[in-house]
């Protein structure tokens, strides 16, 4: 007893830290104006939390939401529970009377407590497997995991931290049905029914179906927090399959195991069924019919290998008959489905691969976007220091304690291990380093179980040194050996202290610590605070869109004939706003407008034999502004946010033309043959360079042929205060972070003078940080004939326009020189904005 409450206060002592170690460090970043949730698509579900609790419509959420991708509105693809689990909680706390200060100061810490919850079904599978020493240590090491630790810090409210926490539950509980299984074999329950088995089995094993019935549920939870859980499942239908064949060979059949199978995934189908659609079975990007196919394939699969087993058994048929009817019956069916159903089996083929490209459908996803790189050996080193080595020695020794024993939690943990560690890239043609989150919890399992055993192995190997004589040869050995074993084990562990005790902190500590703790103060990703600016600029200036953010959304259905989403209803005054893809939850989250492009990888446009799919890529890689100009007509944009990151031409700029083109031809190059004149290339005539580099200015240098023409229709309407450093910076320009243009269609300034008389037209521009530069362009008017179009109005309105953007950027009166004649003109707003003509 005294035992059990020492193990319980140390348990609850490293709950408090694990907590403390999400939490203190990124406390101030997280909780500033406005609060920090982690960008991208913890963002999007703040977006679902608050439209549902704010919307007046909870319980009930959103699966259609035209708040994002404009003007097409998207549905979708996160599973329910980990959002609903948080509006429940901040309902229940706000006595059903939500506020937006409350879900700020609520929602923060959800990741960080369910990230520090995680620690007690590691403990209790640890436990159960190899005992209390064990399972302390493996709580601790996943309380410090550096991948898990970023993905359950202060803010992170993405959903990977409860893909793992459900997921170690179903596997915890499990485990507990494997150990809790009777496991003495009786010629008279052999020979038995089918139905005199299964009463027998529910007599005798009552906690083992317990087990597996909370098994099912936690799956489920799991299925219900991400779509991907099919993984999961997976594992659980190759271990016990595996075992299966394993005891059939041995000339036992254990029918136990494939209606424990069988129950799992009929609880995980029921838990999942209310929420099958949206928009319909087939064309959900929620649960759909591949959830269905494969969860009653696995149903039936078990029934079929049980009856077939038992046939052949009776038969006393070739045992090898089993193995290659399976193989054969799975190939039949892959078969009768393309023939049959090609849109089934194309979906199999879709699940298949999106373990390697996840659901973008680029042949370069994987190194176009971070998080689908493969993880490979030196990023598991990384990540996890010597405790990788560790944890590949303790997979090794596990694989042999189940040849040994034959025990199925064994079998288990094996399997579970090795599938999570192909699916993060350790061999980098198949799978994506974003599931490393999930090798967090196997590293620290294996890792600890390795220690103690080796501990305990050494100590052992001390006392019995000291049972041979003070000279004896036996005993030196032993001594040696044992003291090398428990050195090593406690030196990979604190690596590389003390070696490292000279240098400041945290560099003076063992390095699973130094990683942790750098990860902790760095807090959740999020983008610089100049983004944040913007967005509220864009939110108080810019006219409203029209569509309530916290509505209930309709959903609009789909085209059962094509397939396609059918188109929403808009009203007339919304618009898009067109960014980088990364930050469009940002947008529609902090701004409360409506992005073209998201993380979803929607809206991003490409090239096709077709022809090209307007969208963010595009528009900013398009040289042609006419052409660019179409673009956002087609998708009826109306502002476009540059930032230093995709200008950048080392930078993000490079995974966009990877993304239309696949390579850099014709970005890279600065001069011609001749080696001494800069040449124009893609990258400098393109929407992206001469928007945030050259604010739409013309370009040129008569003594080395360099031109760049201004754009006619965009007008600089805000950029931030932060000046960037730029690797092709001309003299005298000061680049800003972010940067806001509005498209217009232009004042036309038109007039006739003596043929091939030069004009010009120019106004000086004052942004809103007080920077100054010189909007002009000039031309020959060779026929006599001149037109301009002017993007600024120089005359201020003395208040706020209806419907129009509310901008602080300043145009002096153009200057018209024809010729050695000078004079100036006024333009309005209105006369920008509808594109009237001023004659001259």
């Amino acid at each position: 007893m005294k035992e059990k409450v020492i193990f319980t206060i140390l348990l609850l002592v490293i709950f408090v830290f694990a907590l403390f170690l999400r939490v203190y460090f990124s406390y101030q970043k997280v909780f500033s104006e406005p609060i920090k949730y982690v960008a991208d698509d913890g963002v999007y579900h703040m977006r679902l939390v608050e439209n549902e609790l704010l919307g007046n419509h909870f319980p009930h959420r959103i699966y259609f939401d035209p708040y994002t991708y404009f003007p097409y509105g998207t549905y979708h693809f996160f599973a329910p529970l980990y959002d609903q689990l948080l509006v429940g909680i901040i309902w229940l706390i706000s006595f059903g009377k939500p506020t937006l200060a409350l879900i700020n100061k609520i929602s923060p810490f959800y990741p960080a407590v369910l990230g520090s919850l995680t620690i007690f079904p590691v403990y209790f599978i640890a436990k159960k497997m190899w005992g209390r020493k064990s399972a302390l240590l493996s709580a601790f090491l996943i309380a410090i995991s550096p991948p898990f630790l970023f993905r359950s810090l202060l803010g992170a409210t993405d959903h990977h931290v409860a893909e793992v926490l459900f997921s170690t539950l179903a596997m915890m509980f499990l485990i507990f049905a494997l150990k809790t299984r009777n496991k003495t074999e009786k010629k008279i329950f052999e020979n038995s029914s089918m139905i005199n088995k299964i009463e027998t089995e529910l007599k005798n094993n009552k906690k083992f179906w317990l087990f597996t019935i909370l098994t099912g549920f936690s799956l489920g939870l799991y299925f219900l927090a991400w779509i991907g859980a099919l993984l999961f499942l997976f594992i659980i239908f190759v271990f016990i399959t595996l075992f299966y064949l394993i005891e059939y060979f041995s000339d036992r059949i254990h029918n136990w195991i494939l209606i424990l199978g069988i129950i799992i995934f009929l609880i995980t189908l029921i838990m999942i069924s209310p929420f099958f659609g949206h928009p319909d079975l087939f064309h959900a990007n929620l649960y759909n019919i591949q959830h269905l196919e494969i969860l009653i394939f696995g149903i039936l699969s078990f029934l079929f290998v049980g009856l077939l087993g038992n046939s052949i058994k009776k038969r006393r048929l070739n045992k090898w008959f089993l193995p290659i009817f399976l193989v054969l019956t799975v190939v039949l069916i892959l078969i009768i489905l393309k023939i049959v159903s090609a849109p089934l089996f194309e979906g199999i083929i879709k699940i298949l691969k999106s373990i390697k490209t996840g659901l973008v459908p680029h042949e370069l996803a994987r190194e176009i976007i971070a998080e689908m790189q493969p993880l490979t050996w030196q990023g598991a080193i990384d990540n996890f220091s010597t405790l990788f080595y560790l944890f590949l020695i303790a997979l090794a020794i596990i694989f042999y304690e189940f040849i040994k024993k034959k025990k199925p939690e064994y079998l288990l943990i094996f399997v579970w291990t090795l599938i999570i560690l192909l699916i993060t890239g350790i061999i980098p043609f198949f799978g994506q380093m974003r599931f490393t989150y999930y090798l967090s919890v196997n590293v620290s399992l294996l890792v600890s179980f390795l220690i103690v055993k080796s501990f305990r192995f050494g100590w052992q190997g001390l006392k019995i040194a000291q049972e041979f004589p003070p000279k004896s040869i036996y005993r030196f050995y032993i001594l040696i050996g044992s003291i090398l074993i428990i050195f090593n084990i406690v030196f990979s562990l604190i690596f590389p202290y003390p070696l490292n005790i000279g240098k400041s902190s945290p560099q003076n500590l063992p390095e699973i610590f130094q990683s942790a703790i750098q990860i902790a103060k760095a807090g959740p990703f999020t983008f610089h605070d100049d983004w944040y600016e913007a967005l509220e600029w864009l939110k108080e200036n810019t006219p409203d869109p029209g569509i309530n953010y916290y509505a209930f959304y309709q959903d609009p259905g789909v085209n059962r004939e094509t397939g396609v989403i059918n188109p929403y209803s808009y009203p007339q005054e919304s618009y898009g706003v067109l960014a980088r893809w990364d930050v469009g939850h940002m947008i529609t989250y902090y701004a409360h407008r409506i992005p073209n492009a998201n993380p979803f990888q929607e809206g991003l446009g490409r090239k096709t034999e077709k022809g090209i799919e307007p969208g963010e890529i595009t528009f900013f890689l398009e040289e042609d502004e006419q052409k660019a100009i179409g673009y956002l007509e087609d998708l009826n944009t109306r502002y476009i946010i540059t930032d230093y990151d995709s200008a950048n031409p080392e930078g993000v700029f490079i995974s966009k033309v990877k993304w239309e083109q696949g390579n850099l031809q014709g970005y890279t190059a600065d001069t011609n043959n001749n080696n001494d004149v800069k040449k124009v290339s893609k990258y400098d005539n393109s929407m992206i360079a001469r928007l945030h580099i050259l604010d739409g200015r013309e370009l040129q240098n008569k003594e080395m042929n360099f031109y760049i023409k201004p754009l006619d229709h965009f007008r600089l309407i805000y950029e931030s205060k932060t000046t960037m450093a730029f690797p092709r910076q001309e003299p005298g320009d000061v680049i800003k972070a972010v940067k806001i243009f509005e498209y217009v269609k232009g004042a036309r300034i038109i007039g006739q003078t003596e043929p091939d008389t030069e004009v010009s037209l120019a106004t000086e521009i004052t942004t809103n940080q007080d920077r100054k530069f010189v909007y002009q362009k000039s031309i020959i008017a060779r026929d006599g004939y001149f037109e301009f179009f002017a993007p600024y109005s120089t005359v201020r309105e003395e208040k706020k326009l209806s419907k129009k953007t509310d901008y602080e950027v300043i145009a002096t009166p153009y200057k018209l020189k024809i010729g050695d004649n000078e004079r100036e003109i006024n333009v309005s707003e209105e006369e920008v904005l509808n594109g009237r003509i001023i004659k001259i």
